[in-house]
């Protein structure tokens, strides 16, 4: 009886977890569709913006243009861990490639898009940075799920 319990259980929050990674994931690709939707002078003034607040509290560390090279790489981390998550609440998967491939088409479909955006531009190197932000994203959130198992296993 203990057991039935215990599984309905696991499976009521697996549903749960699986629902709100879906909507993290979509929530994520809303966020930088938007972002892609700005024109280049409304994005500029944004990452311009955002680095006078890191050179005011930390000082001269690092350039406009790595500055949003850091955007692209954590908003697609995001996007992977949240993928990630989606997928492996629904369908128990821990496989890298398949939260990856969707990943890196989202990031050439946005590269594309930005090519139709005025004042911006479609870059090979973007769709890179994205997609290895993808995979830290995965990759964290694997090895997130390979900690929390070897506790479970260990208690």
């Amino acid at each position: 009886m203990y057991d039935i319990r215990r599984s309905r259980l696991m499976n009521k929050r697996r549903t749960v977890c699986s629902v709100v990674f879906w909507i993290l994931s979509v929530a994520v690709m809303i966020i930088i569709f938007l972002f892609s939707s700005d024109n280049g002078d409304e994005s500029k003034e944004l990452s311009e913006n955002f680095l006078e607040l890191i050179i005011e509290y930390l000082g001269n560390i690092i350039s406009h243009n790595v500055l949003r090279k850091i955007a692209h790489f954590t908003e697609y981390a995001a996007l992977g861990f949240c993928l990630c998550g989606a997928i492996h609440f629904t369908f128990s998967k821990r496989k890298i490639y398949i939260p990856l491939i969707p990943c890196i088409l989202y990031a050439a479909s946005d590269e594309i898009h930005q090519y139709f955006v005025p004042e911006r531009a479609c870059r090979i190197f973007d769709v890179f940075v994205d997609s290895c932000g993808s995979l830290v994203g995965i990759l964290i959130f694997l090895l997130i799920i390979i900690v929390a198992d070897k506790r479970k296993r260990n208690c």
